[in-house]
């Protein structure tokens, strides 16, 4: 299971917890290591002395290293200038923040985390950009942002900065979670994976309430019925003045409100309220006695108001309520509309709550047994199964490595084998210099089995037994890096470098058919290089090799489509699963033109449509979906010419019909700022162009057929210069391309 690093808006300790606190348990509680970062700061500080003791609380902790709260779940309080999130502050703040959480993640050896952000400002500590395009190359394997609540819309919030960094997460990381589904729809147009779901409770805390026979000392003077408030009193979401006048209407009513009073919003202002007789404002009361308090009211109140901030909120307090056993009266935000079977909904206005209570009052009101069996569908550890689900269909935990391996083997050693292990490492790598590498291995095994492997030793083995020609042992190596370690360094140069690759072709073919039959390595890295090897064998005409490369890309094509998962990968671009078949496909598409095999090659354009008939370009990572659709216009592009070839007037609309979809995405304004080697929209044009020429509907066959070669061209160039260019290159193309280009009659192909 993948490690996780959970930035939180809000202190592990805060009294009142939140989303923040239970996700990381339950994420704990569901097998994955958690560092969970306390607050950054979203707002500037005030000079009020709750901000004052936390500043004081934060210096105290921000020198410290990571403290264990349970194992494997660890707190961190990170150094960062307050309120520094602009300008000349914000850029110290990103370096002191990414420095020290990279040490932090070495410390807790955490090996490519997957990133739970609930920070909107998130893009602005760190660099996230370079994960969509190189999982290895980044700090963690995924990001995901859950949004919470509609933050910016929070009094005192810098809410332009918050906003603008909102959006630009939201395009940047692999997936959203939403807890409102007016979130949803407002954050969906920045993300296509953006779930829905709602606030939670944690059912076994507060199912205590229904076994509670005491009450606190407080209530003991407070008459019945009691109607009980628990949570922030801040005046942007609670309906002050609808409470006054209903506690005004209703003296012989007891209102009792639990929690801080203006924490969020600094200008409320309840002196109206306090003043009745029948309100008793109780203050924060510790989270373990919050039962005890529920069990002893008669009807749990949500009294919100409607408006910007509550139309994107889900409370937490609803579940709670519900799970210990309470009637619920709350006003009816879009959030909780779905749940109204389980608590009295109505408008904000102290008539309309003044009969809903009255109901609940007299038992009229949903029953218990339905309250409790809504509260218990609604707990975390349900909801992060949920989500982590969705995680793992969109292949967000398949790359990340938990460093376990590493953990058990550096528990076994002795602390005189810890002293002793980094002379004996300075031993190894002073054989490497003597040229003794032989040596070297022999005492690298010899260590092997009491300390974990160092990572520069296998920095310096590696490249030495790929020199020798020892691809099995180099193997090995990478096998014990990614397993041990989350790193495949090496073998990601050798996919992706030419130039670490040994010269000679053979040489090429035997290193990458070896590292291609490992069984251990990501299959992406495994698959990547049956496709290098695939090249290779086709750059040495080898038909009998290109034909067993043919064999291996089919396993893993049709290992991919028959995954159902392959369709919503959001994995950035080398561990994407759909752009991995979209690359298998290319490749055998060029070993069939390469052999000559028209069959062949009709038969996998047909396969690509097929597969694009269930793909939604959209739904898969951003930056990823751009990356594949020069690969795909190509292999969908066969279907054109074998449309021609055989003056089929059904599959060469079909294919203009795929080729266009891809070609749109490709100009989405999403795209438009995109960082790639390759013009793929220029090369979406040039295709869309000469399909268009290809139209069985046009009379002129021999505009057609230079159409035709041209798109043969493109199958095989980025590009077509000019005619002499043209001219050059045609003649070396048109071979693997025998048998489509048989002349038919122009009528036999009408429409």
């Amino acid at each position: 299971m993948p490690d996780i690093v959970l930035l939180s808006t809000a202190d592990w300790d805060h009294p009142l917890w939140t989303n923040k606190q239970h996700t990381a348990l339950s994420l704990h509680r569901a097998g994955h290591r958690v560092l969970y970062i306390e607050s950054l700061g979203l707002r500037p500080p005030r000079a009020d002395r709750q901000d004052r003791q936390r500043i004081v609380k934060r210096l105290r902790r921000m020198f410290r290293p990571p403290r264990q709260v349970e194992p494997g779940l660890w707190i961190w309080s990170p150094m960062v200038i307050p309120g520094g999130t602009r300008g000349v502050l914000m850029r110290i703040n990103r370096v002191l923040f990414s420095s020290a959480l990279a040490w932090v993640l070495r410390r807790l050896r955490f090996r490519s985390p997957l990133l739970w952000t609930y920070n909107p400002l998130t893009g602005r500590y760190l660099n996230l950009r370079r994960r969509a395009a190189d999982s290895t190359s980044s700090m963690f394997s995924a990001a995901v942002y859950h949004c919470v609540d509609r933050i910016h819309a929070q009094p005192g919030m810098p809410a332009t900065l918050i906003a603008d960094s909102e959006r630009q997460l939201c395009r940047t990381v692999n997936v959203v979670f939403t807890t409102s589904p007016d979130l949803q729809a407002s954050l969906m147009r920045l993300n296509a994976c953006t779930y829905h779901y709602g606030n939670v409770a944690d059912q076994a805390h507060f199912a205590a309430a229904l076994d509670a026979p005491y009450a606190p000392k407080p209530l003991a003077g407070i008459p019945k019925p009691r109607l009980m408030f628990v949570g922030a009193i801040d005046s942007y979401k609670v309906d002050l003045p609808m409470l006054t006048a209903l506690a005004r209407q209703r003296s012989e009513w007891s209102f009792v409100l639990l929690g801080p009073v203006g924490e969020a919003d600094p200008d409320t202002r309840i002196t109206a309220l306090q003043a009745l007789p029948n309100v008793h404002v109780m203050g924060l009361q510790p989270y373990a006695d919050l039962p005890a308090w529920l069990a002893h009211a008669d009807v749990a109140l949500l009294p919100l108001q409607e408006n910007t901030y509550t139309q994107h909120m889900f409370p937490m307090k609803f579940f709670e309520y519900l799970a210990a056993g309470r009637p619920v009266v709350a006003t009816r935000i879009p959030a909780l509309r779905p749940y109204a079977s389980g608590a009295l909904l109505c408008p904000p206005d102290a008539e309309a709550f003044d009969a809903a209570i009255a109901t609940a009052l007299a038992g009229d009101g949903p029953p218990l047994q339905q309250r409790l069996a809504l509260a218990a569908e609604h707990t975390y550890e349900s909801r992060t199964r949920k989500m982590l689900a969705d995680l793992q269909r969109a292949g967000l935990l398949d790359a990340a490595s938990s460093g376990r391996s590493m953990l058990r083997a550096q528990a076994r050693t002795w602390p005189l084998q810890r002293l002793l292990m980094p002379v004996l490492f300075r031993s190894v790598r002073l054989r490497n210099r003597c040229g003794r590498s032989e040596a070297g291995r022999q005492l690298l095994g010899w260590i092997d089995g009491h300390h974990p492997i160092e990572p520069q030793v296998l920095d310096a083995q590696i490249p030495r037994l790929i020199q020798k020609g020892l691809y099995a042992e180099a193997l090995a190596l990478m096998e014990r890096s990614w397993l041990e370690l989350g790193r495949t360094d090496h073998l990601h140069q050798l996919l992706f470098r030419r130039g670490a690759r040994p010269k000679a072709l053979e040489e090429q073919i035997a290193l990458f058919e070896t590292l291609g039959s490992s069984t251990r390595l990501p299959l992406s890295y495994r698959a990547y290089c049956r496709v290098v090897c695939a090249y290779r064998a086709a750059e040495a005409k080898d038909p009998e090799l290109m034909r067993a490369s043919l064999a291996a890309l089919d396993a893993v094509a049709t290992g991919l489509e028959n995954d159902p998962n392959t369709h919503l990968c959001r994995q950035g671009n080398r561990f994407n699963r759909a752009k991995l078949l979209i690359s298998c496909y290319a490749t055998s598409l060029r070993l069939q033109l390469t052999l000559a095999d028209r069959p062949g090659a009709a038969r996998l354009g047909r396969r690509a449509l097929q597969f694009c008939a269930r793909l939604d370009l959209t739904m898969i990572e951003t930056d990823t979906s751009f990356r594949l659709t020069r690969n795909l216009m190509r292999v969908l592009a066969i279907n054109a010419l074998e449309a021609w070839a055989s003056a089929d007037v059904a599959l060469y609309w079909q294919a203009r019909q795929a080729l266009q979809a891809v070609h749109d995405h490709a100009h989405r304004p999403e795209h438009d700022d995109r960082e790639v080697q390759e013009d793929h929209r220029a090369f979406a044009v040039q295709v869309m162009e000469r399909v268009a020429l290809m139209d069985p509907a046009l009379a002129d066959v021999a505009a057609r057929r230079r159409a035709t070669e041209d798109l043969m061209l493109l199958l095989f160039r980025a590009k077509i210069v000019d005619e002499a260019w043209r001219a050059e290159r045609l003649p070396g193309v048109l071979p693997c391309f025998e048998g489509f280009l048989k002349p038919h009659p122009a009528t036999s192909s009408t429409p």
